[in-house]
């Protein structure tokens, strides 16, 4: 599968080899909004343009055991991912994932290795073969439908409450990062960590992560256009 990634636009599918099954779960239900809790859309939001990366090695540490991947990822049927990263524009990143599925072993570090040889020739075609020039950018890309980004959804259900800090804390919460790993990356303390997330949790009246990721989808749902409501409505129940 490919997607095409432009800031908080939403991702656009440029090909993709599943079955229509699949395809709904792991293309169109993830272009409601779940690819906002994404590791492979959280590297294109902090600049990634280039590059092959690995889901196992690059996700937050405990990304298997949140809401997200037991909720959406999960029914992707999708065990381990590899994607090689191609800038396809000015402001395009595309990413193709080449995926192995449960019952199927995760890639091992040799294959990983094979991958990030030809990683550059990959780049080269995918360039080649769906880049656009600055010129030829803004004709070939019009402006499509976005979602609002992670914090700015989650405040939005409080009412404008959150302070900026503790929009970043749930949304890294809701991505699967740790305590510690939030307190790392935002460089504070375990313990404002946790003050942070009580505090969100308070104003948005809830004590869980489930709850969390349940505001997370009816924002999604909020937030979807008319011709996609009903991948939102069908991801909440089918969750």
């Amino acid at each position: 599968m490919v997607f095409a990634y432009e800031g908080n636009a939403t991702p656009q599918s440029l090909y993709h080899n599943l079955p229509p099954d699949a395809a709904r779960i792991v293309i169109w239900d993830y272009c409601v909004g779940p690819y906002l809790l994404d590791p492979f859309y959280a590297q294109t939001e902090a600049g990634r343009r280039t590059g092959v990366a690995g889901l196992r090695q690059m996700a937050p540490d405990k990304f298997f055991q949140s809401e997200y991947y037991a909720k959406h990822y999960s029914r992707t049927g999708i065990r381990d991912e590899i994607g090689v990263f191609a800038a396809i524009g000015p402001r395009r990143v595309a990413v193709i994932s080449f995926a192995r599925e449960r019952g199927q072993p995760i890639f091992s570090a040799r294959e990983r290795a094979k991958l990030a040889e030809v990683g550059p020739v990959i780049e080269a075609l995918m360039r080649a073969h769906w880049g656009v020039s600055a010129a030829r950018d803004a004709l070939a890309n019009p402006a499509h439908s976005a979602v609002p980004p992670l914090q700015v959804l989650l405040d939005r259900i409080a009412g404008g409450v959150l302070t900026p800090r503790e929009s970043e804390v749930i949304a890294m919460v809701l991505r699967g990062y740790s305590t510690a790993a939030i307190g790392a990356n935002l460089v504070i303390s375990d313990e404002t960590v946790k003050v942070h997330r009580k505090n969100a949790y308070r104003k948005l009246s809830i004590s869980s992560q489930a709850q969390l990721f349940s505001l997370f989808l009816k924002a999604l749902d909020e937030s979807s256009t008319s011709g996609r409501e009903g991948h939102a409505v069908s991801l909440k129940k089918r969750g």
